[in-house]
């Protein structure tokens, strides 16, 4: 039977305890996507007397990664920040949003689960790596760069199941000593045309159980996670490209002034914000996946594109002029009077320009292409804030 993509979903949610894994339960749609686990089979080279390669391999230490590319609505968008940035303390209310505070720390783990086809992929103790946002067709696009501490898709049975009043099932430990990682009570997994929901994922890692039923199946038989039915109910518009304002000035409130209004904005034909987490994954004992997730020194590059206006911005890449700068990027309304809205609000405290291009082009006209290094201010004591303004409460992060 053949599978399409578009029948895919992506539904994430933090977990209580770093790396235990949780049902998720906030759908978020997917333009793209693209984790695997990066399993390191090598061939087995020992000398077995043979003249050819290999009549085996070898497994190595796993990672679980890739990119997930989505498009960023106000709500949606605050998952994908809790998993790379320290959420400070909410506050607001529904009636008139909630705002979210995210300053440079360690974030929250995610439990993300991805369908594929047949069965769903669980993957916990996600943190993003890195992270870009920019405006594709006018609407704001994140792609995040995700990294996982283990995952639960398929796997096979270990012990046969021999008819009446079976309440259990051990799982074939190859994958895995502990191969029932990922999975939670209240799972739903289905082996041959049998769905079995889950009461317990017992502490031995290999067994699960489940409700006195009759199950007849030979060991090796295969198993897998089921997916959820998708709930998209509440979902909201993305973020516009038109409802967002650049501010530049000589300092974070210069630059917030600036974008408060379009009359002082910087007018921006393409933009786009790149940030990195640096996650430190080095293998170690206890594991063959990742045993933590480790922030290093992060980083952030702006780009801008914009038509030349004057001689400023070459003597700012001249002189390695010190700016800060606000974008602020609104988005629907949430009081039912109009009175707030949505509202992303990204702050960087200190950049200068590392690349500064005007080509000349024939018939064109000139435009400013720059790249920013995005620095750590010592006036204010930060590199970069966000502020989120939306419809979620505090808890559902």
């Amino acid at each position: 039977m053949e599978y399409l993509s578009d029948n895919a979903y992506l539904a994430v949610k933090p977990e209580a305890v770093a790396g235990t894994p949780v049902t998720p339960t906030n759908f978020v749609p997917l333009l793209s996507e693209s984790v695997r686990s990066i399993m390191n089979y090598t061939a087995d080279r020992r000398f077995k007397g043979l003249s050819w390669k290999a009549n085996d391999i070898l497994r190595g230490n796993r990672t679980h990664e890739g990119e997930l590319s989505i498009l960023a609505d106000a709500d949606n968008l605050g998952h994908i920040l809790n998993m790379f940035m320290k959420l400070g303390v909410t506050t607001g209310d529904a009636t008139d949003g909630y705002t979210h505070p995210f300053t440079v720390g360690d974030c929250d783990t995610y439990s993300l689960e991805i369908k594929r086809g047949i069965y769903a992929q669980r993957l916990f103790g996600v943190k993003v790596d890195s992270l870009s946002l920019d405006f594709a067709d006018g609407t704001l696009q994140v792609r995040a760069d995700i990294q996982a501490r283990g995952q639960f898709s398929v796997a096979k049975l270990g012990v046969a199941l021999t008819g009446a009043g079976m309440t259990n099932i051990v799982l074939d430990d190859t994958y895995d000593l502990a191969p029932t990682k990922g999975l939670v009570a209240g799972d739903v997994i289905v082996i041959g045309t049998d769905e079995l929901t889950l009461l317990t994922v017992d502490a031995d890692g290999v067994t699960v159980t489940f409700t006195s039923t009759s199950l007849t199946y030979s060991a090796d038989e295969p198993i897998y996670l089921k997916p959820q039915t998708a709930s998209l109910s509440g979902l909201q518009d993305p973020l516009y490209q038109g409802n967002t304002l650049v501010g530049l000035g000589v300092d974070e409130t210069a630059s917030t002034t600036a974008a408060g209004s379009k009359a002082t904005a910087t007018p921006v034909h393409e933009f786009s914000l790149d940030l990195k987490n640096n996650l430190f994954t080095t293998p170690r004992t206890g594991s063959v996946d990742p045993v933590n997730l480790l922030p290093r020194t992060k980083e952030g590059q702006v780009k801008l594109k914009q038509l030349l206006e004057n001689e400023n911005d070459t003597a700012d890449f001249l002189d390695r002029t010190k700016q800060a700068m606000t974008i602020m990027i609104s988005g629907q309304h949430i009081n039912p009077d109009f009175s707030t809205k949505e509202l992303v609000t990204i702050k960087l405290y200190n950049i200068k320009m590392t690349e500064h291009d005007n080509a000349l082009t024939v018939g064109e006209y000139i435009v400013d292409d720059k790249t920013y290094e995005v620095l750590y201010d010592d006036s204010d004591a930060k590199a970069m804030t966000i502020d989120l303004v939306n419809r979620t409460a505090g808890a559902s992060y």
